[in-house]
This record gives structure tokens, C-alpha cells and sequence, in this order.
């Protein structure tokens, strides 16, 4: 059986890895199809593309597109698969979502601040030579600089950055409708990223979605006991009856121990083939 993954993420964005890098572990995991599927950038596409056909991979053009979240929703995200990633709506979106992440980066920072966290924006720039600006990068140095307090990551995210965290701000993005029109003029189609994040407020999100003309949800990710199973049955049912289609995957950002890796999750051969049929007969030419 193919694996297939259509969901992670490289250093153009929040990702440990360069595009090169994340093709070779894709390599070495055996993986035939993958997406590399930045925040708000298509800028690793090329370069990832050029070293997939040297090894054989089949390789998708992907953006994670950063929607403005409704009133009590703390995360909308919509996956663009098979984009043109040269369209200029597609590379506008870098830029406006850069100002974005930045009066975001701001705000978290003065909120860590009133927390007694000693952390400034201009530390922030320093770190990612001005290049990023979201949180996983902030926690790097509050590890850095609170060792005894933050081993892991997720310990950051926990108390500080996290959507429950004390330090949390509402990342502003772009409109649902515009989202899913601009993945489509890129001649792509419009996947929501893990639904089970939207909450109590899911299927009223995704009725949104489809009335706009939204294309496809995320169901088989990475870790494996993501999704309760009456939440899974709920989207299945729900996908069923708007012809969504189902894309997946592991949603790859690092390595780490004993944590999702890059394969672990994603879509089967008849799921993907169904995607590209899908495209085919819907993107816009």
C-alpha cells in the first residue's frame, strides 16, 4: 500500500526541516506521495519539487492558509493542494500574513511581559533573522532562557502559547470566502485543516465553508488518537452528505521522540486518486 502525505511543514515557515531535508526522510519513510503545506507561504514548493522527482515522490503543491477564526474559534485553517504556486494571490498572501504574524508576535510578547517573562520583539527578529515570527519560535527562547522551567515544547505551549495558554492572542488572518477563492484562482482545491480543532462549533463552520464553495476536509492525521470517534463519525457523515472530499496527513513540523513522524498518517491510494480526479474536473483552468 502507498503512503501518502499531504499535510507538513518545512523551515519556509515553522518547520525544522528544508524542503530537500523533508524530502528525504519522505524518501526514507517510504512515502510516495507528499505535500509540503507552509502557513501562509508556497515558497518551498520548487525547491521541494525538483528533489521528489529525483527520488521518485510524487509531489503536491500545498499552502496552509490562515483564516480568521469565528467568534470562539481559536484556530481555521484551510489546506490549498495542487496550487499554482507562482499565482500572485498565492504570493501575496506571504506578505500580508508576514504583517499579520508580526503585530501577532507583538502582542503575545507584551502579554509574556506583563507574565514577568524577560523576552523582547527585537530578540524575536534576531533569532529568525527577521524571517518568522510565530510561536514555536517564541518558545524556543523562552527554553532557551527558562531551562529549569520549559524542557519540551509542548510545556511552553501548555501554560504560555497555547490555545489555553496564559499568553495566547487570536492570530488574525484571512476571510474564509477569500481563502478558499484564492486557492481556487491558484487552480487548487480548499481543505479544511483538522476540523476537530473548530470545537462545539464545527459543523456550523463547515456548513460556512461549503457554501462558499470549500472543497474537501482533513480526516486521517497524525497522532493516530487525534479525532474522538464520535467526532470522526460526525465529520464522515457530514463529508458523505456535502461530497467533500477527504485528504490527510501527519501535519510534520520536527522530530521528535516517541511523537507523530512524517507518514505516520495520511490518505490511501484510492483517497488520493479520488483527490486528483476532483482537480481535474474542478479547478479552474
Amino acid at each position: 500500500m502507498k503512503k501518502i502525505d499531504l499535510h507538513m511543514h518545512s523551515n519556509h515557515s515553522d518547520g525544522e526541516f528544508s524542503p530537500k531535508e523533508l524530502v528525504e526522510i519522505v524518501s526514507k519513510n517510504g512515502i510516495h506521495v507528499m505535500a509540503i503545506t507552509d502557513h501562509d507561504k508556497a515558497t518551498a514548493n520548487k525547491e521541494a519539487e525538483k528533489y521528489a522527482k529525483e527520488k521518485g515522490i510524487e509531489y503536491v503543491h500545498g499552502i496552509e492558509i490562515t483564516a480568521t477564526p469565528p467568534e470562539g474559534v481559536k484556530e481555521l485553517h484551510i489546506v490549498g493542494l495542487f496550487i499554482d504556486s507562482e499565482n500572485v494571490e498565492i504570493k501575496s498572501i506571504s506578505e500580508k500574513h508576514r504583517k499579520y504574524a508580526i503585530e501577532t508576535a507583538k502582542k503575545i510578547i507584551e502579554r509574556l511581559k506583563a507574565l514577568n517573562y524577560d523576552i523582547s520583539f527585537e530578540e524575536l527578529a534576531e533569532e529568525t533573522k527577521g524571517e518568522h515570527f510565530g510561536r514555536p519560535f517564541i518558545a524556543k527562547i523562552l527554553m532557551r532562557k527558562y531551562p529549569e522551567k520549559f524542557q519540551e515544547r509542548s510545556q511552553v505551549f501548555d501554560e504560555l502559547l497555547g490555545k489555553q495558554g496564559k499568553a495566547f492572542v487570536l492570530p488574525k488572518g484571512t476571510e474564509l470566502k477569500e481563502a478558499i477563492e484564492i486557492i481556487h484562482n491558484a487552480r487548487g482545491i480548499a481543505i479544511v485543516a483538522h476540523p476537530w480543532y473548530l470545537g462545539e462549533n464545527m459543523l456550523e463552520i463547515l456548513k460556512e465553508f461549503v457554501s462558499f464553495g470549500g472543497d474537501g476536509i482533513e480526516l486521517d492525521y497524525s497522532p493516530k488518537d487525534s479525532i474522538p470517534k464520535d467526532t470522526r463519525e460526525k465529520l464522515e457523515k457530514f463529508a458523505k452528505a456535502n461530497n467533500l472530499i477527504i485528504s490527510g496527513g501527519t501535519d510534520f513540523h520536527k522530530i521528535e521522540e516517541g511523537k507523530k513522524e512524517i507518514g505516520d498518517r495520511g490518505i490511501s491510494e484510492e483517497e488520493f486518486l479520488k483527490l486528483k480526479e476532483y482537480r481535474q474536473k474542478n479547478a479552474k483552468r
